[in-house]
């Protein structure tokens, strides 16, 4: 059955079915709520728009969606990788951080926070609360509802998470150097 024979309502009904995974599935990696749902209706608005120009069979529209899904995902990370978050001088002062006496130390702080903020929810928490604040594992496992084991392996992910961030940005090149 191709597109052209397609009725809008199976189309529809195959979308409303999906919906749910492809929601998951973005939520799985952005892991905020508004920015899953708006990924999710943007895919499938593009997708629909392919589908009015191709001759797609009706058993290929979930692959496709998918692979649609991903491709905006790698997009979305591209776009965030060279569009650093940008803070004006004053803002920066205002949080205590002394631009005239330690610029080296500015900069790499706020290399950090950018890669940082990149970081799930999850992983930013633990890596705040365990090697920012040097909290207990037993008090952070009580704050995130886990096992003190958990939080040890989230805390491990996390800080290869965050290399591998900085990797990307080339800061432990620029650090050599």
């Amino acid at each position: 059955m191709t597109n052209k024979n397609l009725s809008v309502e199976r189309l529809e009904t195959k979308l409303e079915e999906l919906w749910p995974r492809l929601y998951r599935f973005f939520y799985s990696r952005v892991q905020n709520r508004e920015e899953a749902e708006e990924l999710t209706q943007d895919t499938i608005h593009r997708v629909c728009r392919r589908l009015e120009a191709e001759n797609l069979p009706d058993e290929k529209l979930e692959p496709y969606l998918f692979t649609a899904a991903r491709n905006q995902l790698t997009d979305l990370w591209r776009r965030r990788g060279r569009q650093p978050g940008t803070l004006s001088m004053q803002e920066l002062q205002s949080q205590g951080w002394d631009l005239v006496e330690k610029p080296r130390e500015v900069e790499e702080k706020m290399i950090i926070q950018e890669a940082l903020n990149r970081l799930s929810s999850d992983y930013r928490r633990v890596l705040n609360w365990r090697i920012i604040e040097g909290r207990p594992v037993g008090e952070v496992a009580i704050k995130m509802k886990r096992t003190p084991g958990a939080v040890r392996s989230l805390q491990l992910r996390a800080l290869r998470a965050l290399k591998a961030i900085l990797e990307e940005g080339g800061y432990f090149h620029e650090a050599q150097q």
